[in-house]
């Protein structure tokens, strides 16, 4: 049952529901006690939405993956993002939903946004991994719905929280090239994702500062999954008679997948191919060889992210914020490092204000 057909049982008008609902006292007795007598033979329950009419807030936060339901239940990226956002979210007294549709199509985030936020069923959204070209960010913009970023937007002046990926994947790479590696091959996820994009600036980079141009045969790229990396690598060696001798994978799913591609052809690693992931993920500690890896903290992105919003939710007028968290090269077997070790920071924690 919804607020009108309440509305309509009673014969008053939907604000007059509203009001009853959210114990406005500017309703007449007689008008009060006809909803509340309709409300109790239908058992109708106002949801999130209709109680906070008043005020238009739910205490409810989106966090928005605009990926596949089969993707996030099965990447542990996201499980880490989604544990850290609803502990912050749950501490602040609000409840974080996640949004998701079925399907793989393009519009995927236009059908969230039709169905969660026009509607405004959520106060403010957590988007995960935006778009080069996100159009949902423009409608969002225009209707002034709170809103921020998993990942920094490079053209708009946006809240978001992220490392810098350019200079972590520098980091890996340059930590290849220390290791004295020369034909470094990258499998990168999709050219559309701003991270994907940012992660390529920083292995371009590092072959640029040491001397050397990015060989565009050993540059392949694929889906942040453990297939999308098995396929990717097994690819790249099949169309190269001079195979690399590192390589760096711009995510730890798919680099687990580049690793059993690699043992599948008889490929040791770190002697034959060297491998470097991107992440952090707890899986990578038990992979054969244990995983080389960029360490970005991603329990604490879910949780910053879903901090910020209720920041911006509680003053709606600050300028934008950009919050970079810090990143470091974990040096491990995979790259030819002879002990499991973390050493060194590759940044720290910043805060920039936009105006």
């Amino acid at each position: 049952m919804t607020l009108e057909q309440v509305a309509a049982l009673a014969g008053v008008s939907r604000s007059t529901v509203s009001r009853v609902v959210n114990g406005d006292p500017r309703v007449s007795d007689a008008a009060r006690e006809r909803v509340e007598q309709v409300i109790r033979e239908h058992h109708y329950v106002p949801n999130a939405l209709a109680r906070g009419l008043a005020s238009r807030r739910t205490r409810i936060i989106g966090l928005l993956v605009a990926r596949s339901v089969g993707v996030v239940l099965t990447d542990p990226f996201f499980a880490d993002v989604i544990q850290g956002a609803v502990s912050v979210g749950n501490d602040a007294g609000y409840s974080v939903t996640i949004l998701m549709e079925t399907g793989d199509s393009a519009d995927i985030a236009d059908r969230i946004y039709q169905r969660f936020i026009r509607s405004r069923h959520v106060d403010g959204v957590v988007i995960v991994s935006s778009a080069v070209e996100e159009p949902i960010l423009d409608r969002l913009i225009e209707d002034q719905f709170p809103f921020v970023l998993i990942g920094r937007h490079p053209n708009k002046v946006v809240d978001f929280v992220d490392v810098d990926n350019r200079a972590a994947a520098r980091d890996g790479v340059a930590h290849l090239l220390e290791h004295g590696y020369r034909r470094i091959g990258i499998i990168n996820g999709p050219p559309d994702l701003i991270v994907a994009v940012d992660r390529y600036t920083g292995y371009e980079r590092a072959l640029q500062e040491a001397g050397y141009r990015p060989d565009p045969s050993l540059s392949v790229n694929s889906d942040f999954t453990r297939s999308g990396g098995y396929r990717a690598m097994t690819q790249m060696l099949a169309e190269n008679a001079n195979p690399p001798d590192a390589m760096f994978v711009t995510g730890d799913v798919m680099a687990l997948g580049v690793l059993q591609a690699l043992h599948d052809q008889g490929i040791r690693v770190p002697e034959d191919i060297a491998v470097m992931g991107f992440d952090g993920l707890e899986e990578t500690l038990v992979s054969t060889p244990v995983l080389s890896t960029i360490h970005q903290p991603i329990r604490e992105i879910g949780a910053t992210s879903v901090g910020t919003l209720i920041e911006l939710l509680e003053h709606p007028d600050r300028s934008p914020i950009e919050r970079y968290l810090p990143h470091y090269v974990q040096k491990r077997r995979s790259c030819g490092c002879g002990m499991s070790v973390v050493t060194g920071s590759a940044s720290l924690p910043g805060e920039h204000g936009r105006s």
